[in-house]
């Protein structure tokens, strides 16, 4: 055992031993420790988005939000923390959970990823080859043309990528009209064949989400739409990722693809995400990474590699 690992035992288990009500008042007293600065830098950035609660109200707060699923998951929490596969991963674990209870800064900075790009960890991934690689959250490109720099132009032999608005399918176009193969798609992908809308964020486009109803939309499930072998899938799709999962079941199964998944859109899905794929019992290892900034955990991803 290792000191992260007795650092994330401990907290573990405290969160075990604690009510809910002792585990919220913990957090509060943490932030109160917090320079008001900090604090108002953390509430500008939460007043931007519906995923985590807010800091300055009581209603829908964010304290009790994550005190609640601290609480409530403490044991699946250990579970996710023991399937992961090295030991990056587990300070990562650890610097999330310990800044959610204790607004610890200095541990979320170090592990920021510093080496690799955004979803391509070459520690994780070394090499791709003839790979149909599907992109779930395409936005401008920078992911495929990423995926394109880090792996090369012989990496794969086709690339699908989707979004959902008509202004990004155009910039998405433009990006990468250089590179073959790409098959663009203006659909969501979610766990049902429909229709629905997109719901546009107020400061950036990466961040639209999608309504289900009526609407001009079309939405899909990866098992629907795409009929041939898919060897790696990306999401990051505004907390729509578990819908998309589960859509694309049929391909997880009988592919065993390389999925890297989004999973910090909520306090729930830094969890549960990796409880469905692993309630699919394939054979993978599991990797975290953390691309975002040292003050509040966003830019999380779960990587699942098949062994």
């Amino acid at each position: 055992m290792n000191y992260i690992d007795e650092k994330t035992y401990e907290l573990l288990n405290e969160l075990e031993l604690f009510n809910q009500k002792e585990i919220e008042e913990h957090i509060f007293e943490k932030l109160k420790m917090v320079p008001l600065e900090t604090q108002e830098n953390i509430d500008i950035f939460l007043s931007q988005f519906t995923f985590w609660g807010k800091l300055t109200t009581l209603e829908n707060n964010t304290v009790i939000k994550v005190s609640s699923f601290l609480k409530e998951n403490s044991k699946e929490l250990k579970k996710f923390y023991n399937s992961l596969s090295d030991y990056r991963s587990k300070k990562t674990f650890y610097a999330i959970i310990n800044n959610w209870y204790n607004y610890d800064f200095k541990n979320l900075g170090e592990v920021i990823e510093k080496y690799f790009p955004h979803y391509f960890d070459l520690d994780i991934i070394p090499s791709c080859k003839n790979e149909v690689f599907v992109d779930l959250g395409a936005y401008t490109g920078d992911t495929i043309e990423d995926f394109i720099k880090t792996y090369g132009r012989e990496s794969y032999k086709k690339i699908y990528a989707y979004e959902i608005t008509e202004d990004s399918m155009h910039i998405l176009k433009e990006n990468l009209y250089a590179y073959p193969r790409i098959i663009y798609a203006k659909k969501a992908v979610m766990d049902f064949v429909g229709h629905g809308s997109v719901f546009a964020h107020e400061i950036s486009t990466s961040s639209n989400q999608v309504l289900d109803g009526d609407g001009e939309l079309l939405i899909t499930t990866l098992d629907e739409d795409i009929k041939e072998k898919v060897t790696i899938i990306k999401m990051d799709i505004e907390g729509s990722e578990i819908h998309a999962l589960k859509g694309s079941e049929k391909h997880i199964k009988e592919d065993k693809p390389i999925l890297i998944i989004s999973i910090y859109h909520g306090y729930e899905d830094f969890l549960r995400i990796w409880q469905y794929i692993n309630s699919l019992e394939i054979s993978y290892e599991y990797y975290l990474r953390y691309y975002g900034g040292p003050i509040f955990p966003t830019e999380i991803v779960l990587y699942a590699i098949p062994v």
